[in-house]
Parts: structure tokens; sequence; C-alpha cells
């Protein structure tokens, strides 16, 4: 017999032997109440297993007791130094079997304590089973009751919290989670509003696991002063998609937190968003230069920041060509990138998530870069008619072709005498050209006034390309009647304008210094005319003369035959070269010279203004320059200018 979850099973051996029919019969007979009676044995057995079960651990009464006074504190909780009353039923579902017994064992950390124990009646439906024990200490207790012998076993959790409590909840009793929808890779941050009901400041944290009891967090300490409340907060990225359990507790090194500030939160957290990046249209144009078109493409979810970046590679490494952060949508981004004319044989854009995980890791895409190709040129035909003759009118025929691949940008075409650069003929707009395409027109030439052949260049430019060709304008020999200049006439007459200019200019300059008054602020003046006084030898060397204009008595050298000009009247003239008698004696020398002096006209005052003799004007005239020869602008007379 082999016992298997409370039945025994009978295994019997027969062996076959021949016998008279009779004995069979009787066998047969004993064998089916052998079997019976197993039966019956093995119904019994299997009830005295089964009959008593526990009920269940959330139905169980109990009732906390004040550790001082040993009376019941109507709390919902334990806290540290109470006393647990549990009160625990237990059921016999078969009236007929009999008697067993329980035992009752609570623990803490992994240590289990006993001692409590009973019997099971098993004539009656149910036994309350009451158990008393304390004192607790604040932390977990798991509380255990068996049926003794068998695999009946129901286990209680109870949390004992502290003695006093310092901290409770300011608000709601559940974490509050930030962040949410959220994706694998963004971060969430649990909060909840703790409370210091206590007398002094203490700290205190969050604490956050997982269902398989592993450390997800532990958030910052934070210090609340008695009476404050402040939050308390961890935060954390969850790196699997799916349903995330998290198990939360607020903590403290010097304990006092109230058994509420615990529990359970569940986050669905989302799969990563993705991030693609596809090209458009590219094209590359002398006009333009690159215009690129690209899609960016953000799985459904949340709204994105990320950093779209160029890159240019020109030989073996990549460059760094433009970078900027974009706000994109779940959707599609169509982005336009003009990117001018780069050196480079490719191109890369890459877009990368700015703080949040992509599922497939940074978008990106790159394009091989074909530079515009233009290869341009210039077909012209023969003038018509040819030849021509002096002042008659014909035209040129010309053709634009562009057999490069790419479209030739707007350009230019000017037409120019090879022989004398700077002559313009016309300036013709050109549009772009195809590639493979032709531009056609023709030039009209009015009035041909040139009588050799004329070789005629045409040059069309577009940016820095350019490309030139040339035909010749045939004359008719001897139809000119003019007579031909050996040198250009615009060359000539610009040579005799600015010659003309040059020597006006000096005119002026030379009028200007020739007619300056004598300055009289040098130290040599100053000191001849201080310290003028009669000198025979001056008046010896110098011979008197009178101006034509103004009668002004002048001295002059002995031995001057030029020109003579008046300080007075600014007035030149020229004096005849009469040499007064060397035999007038020294006394009307003096007089004559007296008289010279006495014609000077002199204006003094004590302050910068003074009035001029001649005509009143007041002038301005600084003291600091006196004594000195002044001017009066109104009736341009001179004077002396003195202090006094």
């Amino acid at each position: 017999m082999t016992p298997k979850r409370g039945f025994i099973h009978t295994v019997v051996l027969v062996e076959y032997y021949p016998m008279a029919r009779r004995a069979t019969v009787y066998s047969l007979k004993v064998f089916l109440y052998f079997l019976i009676l197993m039966i019956i044995f093995s119904y019994n057995v299997t009830a005295s297993d089964n009959d008593f079960t526990i009920s269940d651990s959330n139905t169980w009464s109990i009732e906390y007791l004040d550790g001082s006074t040993l009376e019941k504190t109507g709390n919902n909780s334990a806290s540290d130094g109470d006393f647990v009353d549990l009160k625990i039923q237990v059921f016999n579902s078969n009236l007929s079997s009999d008697n067993s017994s329980w035992s009752f064992s609570f623990g803490y950390g992994g240590q289990w304590y006993g001692g409590h124990s009973g019997i099971l009646n098993g004539a009656s439906s149910a036994t309350d089973v009451v158990i008393s024990f304390g004192p607790v200490s604040e932390g977990y207790i798991l509380c255990k009751l068996q049926v003794d012998n068998t695999q009946e076993i129901e286990i209680l959790e109870i949390r004992v919290g502290p003695n006093p409590v310092n901290f409770s909840s300011a608000g709601s009793e559940e974490i509050v989670i930030i962040g949410q929808p959220v994706h694998v890779g963004d971060e969430l941050t649990a909060s909840i509003l703790v409370h210091n009901k206590g007398s002094n400041s203490d700290s205190v944290r969050l604490e956050l696991t997982k269902d398989d009891g592993t450390t997800l967090v532990n958030g910052d300490f934070i210090v609340i002063s008695p009476g404050s409340s402040r939050e308390v907060s961890a935060n954390f990225i969850p790196l699997l998609s799916g349903s995330l359990v998290i198990d939360w507790r607020v903590s403290s090194l010097n304990g006092g937190v109230d058994i509420s500030l615990n529990g359970s939160s569940n986050i669905e957290v989302r799969e990563s968003q993705d991030i693609n990046v596809e090209l458009d249209e590219i094209t590359w144009t002398f006009q333009d230069g690159i215009n690129l078109d690209v899609s960016i493409y953000l799985s459904s979810g949340l709204n994105r920041s990320v950093d779209l970046e160029v890159l240019m590679k020109s030989g073996n490494e990549y460059t760094e060509y433009q970078t900027f952060p974009l706000q994109i949508n779940p959707g599609i981004r169509n982005i336009n990138l003009k990117l001018g004319h780069p050196d480079a044989s490719r191109l890369k854009v890459i877009v990368s998530p700015n703080d949040w995980l992509p599922l497939n890791g940074d978008g990106e895409v790159i394009i091989e870069l074909i530079p515009p190709l233009v290869i341009p040129s210039i077909i012209i035909s023969e003038a018509s008619p040819s030849p021509i003759s002096v002042g008659e009118s014909f035209s040129i025929e010309y053709t634009l072709e562009n057999t490069g691949a790419s479209e030739t940008p707007p350009g230019l075409l000017r037409i120019v005498d090879v022989a004398q650069p700077p002559l313009v003929f016309t300036e013709i707009s050109i549009p772009s050209i195809s590639s493979g395409g032709t531009y056609s027109d023709l030039v009209e030439f009015s009035s041909w006034e040139y009588s050799q052949t004329t070789n005629i260049e045409f040059i069309w430019t577009m940016g820095d390309i350019s490309v030139s060709n040339q035909t010749s304008v045939l004359v008719e020999s001897g139809t000119s009647t003019s007579f031909s200049l050996p040198f250009s006439i615009y060359a000539a007459v610009y040579g005799a304008l600015s010659g003309l200019a040059i020597v006006m200019t000096c005119l002026v300059i030379y009028r200007v210094i020739s007619q300056r008054t004598p300055s009289t602020e040098s130290t040599l003046f100053r000191s001849n005319f201080l310290n003028r006084a009669p000198s025979n030898n001056n008046s010896e060397s110098k011979k008197e003369v009178s101006c034509p204009s103004c009668s002004q008595r002048l001295h002059i050298p002995i031995d001057h035959l030029g020109s003579v000009k008046c300080p007075a009247c600014s007035m030149q003239f020229a004096q005849n070269n009469l040499i007064q008698s060397e035999t007038t004696d020294k006394e009307e020398m003096d007089e004559s010279e007296d008289e010279v002096i006495v014609s000077e006209l002199e204006a003094s005052s004590l302050t910068d203004l003074l009035a001029c003799p001649q005509c009143e004007q007041t002038l301005r005239v600084a003291l600091d320059k006196r004594p000195v020869r002044s001017r009066c602008p109104a009736c341009r007379v001179e004077f002396i200018a003195k202090i006094g």
C-alpha cells in the first residue's frame, strides 16, 4: 500500500491455478469483502487529514491593546508596545472525524517564535482560535496558524507602527506618479506630501521597490521642521514595457513614520517611440544651391524634442554643417533645408532624441551629392548683311547651348569690341537654360561708324562661369568719306577735360597764396613793432613811395625794382625807380617816417572786443595776440590792434 494525497492505493497480485468452480466463487466473494473494507478505511483516513480548514487571513478578527493600560485602542493598526488579540475561525467539514490540534507562531525578520497550541473538536463544525501576544515592536510581524499533521497553513502580516508617530501624510495617502503616460526610457517622479507633527526636525525619504522585492530607487532625504509639510519624491526610469508594480514606503532613520505611508502603485509602461528619417527630394542648382526635403516620422505617443544635425563629408571625415532643435508631434514632419554650395561628396542627416530613449536609436539618412554640371557654348552666325558699309545697320544671330547635366543659372551676355575692351556694344540678360537646351536671339547694330573690319566678342557670364566666342564685322573698302583719326576721340576728350581741371586748380591755389595777408603773429613782427625806433641805418637803406590807390606812404628798399603790394588796400603796383636825394638830412627822414607811422590806423581796448577805427564795426581780437595787424571784414581796412 502506498499513501498518496490522503488515499491508500492497494495493489493485489493474483496467480491463476486450475481449481474447482466453487472454490473460485468463494475466493471472489472474499476478495470483494476485503476491497469494500479497504475503501471504507481509505475514506476515513482521508477525512481525518482534510476535514479542518482555516479561514482566510483577511477575515481574521484583530484588536490592538494599549501596552500600558491593556485597553482596546480602537486603532486599525498596531503601534510599538501594543498587544495583539487574534480570533481565528477553523471550520470542520466532517463531524465524525477525530479531534485534531492547532499551533500558532509569529515571526520577526525570519525568526519564528511559538508556544501557542490547542485542540480542534472533530464533532464541531467551527472552532474559534483565540490568541493574544505582545508587546510588539515597530516593523512587520508574520502570524502563522497551522493544523497539526496537515498542510493547512494560513499566514497574516501585521505592520507595527512607531510610537509616537512623528510623520504622517499631509494630504492623500497615495503617491502621485508624475510623467504619465510613460514610454520606456522616460523619467517618472513619484511624490507624496509628508507632515512632521513631532517636536523635532527630522529627515525622511521615499523608497521604491519592485514587486519581487528588489530596490528600484531610494529618494534623497528631506529635512522637515516640526509642524511643516514637504514634498518627498524619487525619480526613476522604467526600462521595460508592460505593467510595472511599485511598492513604496516613507522611511526615516529615527523611525516615527505612520504605517499609512506605504502602499503599492501600478504603472503601464508603453513601448519606446521610434524615429525615422527619409529623403523626399534633393536638387542642386547653380541658382539655389542644394534644396533638400526630408521627412521625420515619429511613432504614436508623446510630443518629443529632437536635434536635427546636417553633416558634410569632404575627404574621409564628416564635419558639422548645421544643427538646430525641433519639436515634433507623432506622425510625419516635413523639413526643407537650403544648404547652399558645400564642398562635399556626401551628406548625412541625423535626428537624435533630446532627453528621451528611442526604440531603434537615432534616425539618419545618407545622401550622395552630385554637383551641378553646366557645359555652356556660344554659336555665332555671320553678320547679315555682310560686308557692310559705314553708317549701315546689320544684325548678328547667336545661339547659347547647355550640354551639361544641370540647368544654367541666369546670366548676362555682353557684346564688346575686342580691340577696345572697355567699349561695350550691348548687354543682354539671359534666362536659365535647362540641360540640353538652347537659347537663340539676334543683336541689332544701327549706323555702324567704323571703317575697318572689327572683331566682336560675345561673353556669356553666369556667376563664376564664363564662356566667350568671337566674330568679325567686315566693312567694304572705300566706303568711308569721313576723316578717320588715328586715336580714340573719347580718350582725347577725356584727356582734355582732365588737363583743364588741373590747370584751373593750380591757378586758384596760386592766386590764394599770392594774395595772402602777411602774418603778424610771428615773434619777428612783434619784436620789430614793439621795439620800432628811428634808425639811421634803416632810413638810409629805404625809399618812400605813395600807393596810387589809397595814397598810403610806404617804405621800400632803395634797390627794389619790382612790383609793390600796399598792406592797407592790397593793391599791387609797379613803382618808378626814383631815387630820393641822399642829401636829405636826418630830420626830414625822421619826419617822413613818422608820417608813415601816423598814417597807419590803430585801435585799442582792454577786452577781446574793439571797434574798427574806420567803420566802427565791433570786432573780436584776442588780447594775448596783440599787438597784431587786423583787417575789418566789413570795410576791408587794415589797422594795428593794441592793448589800452
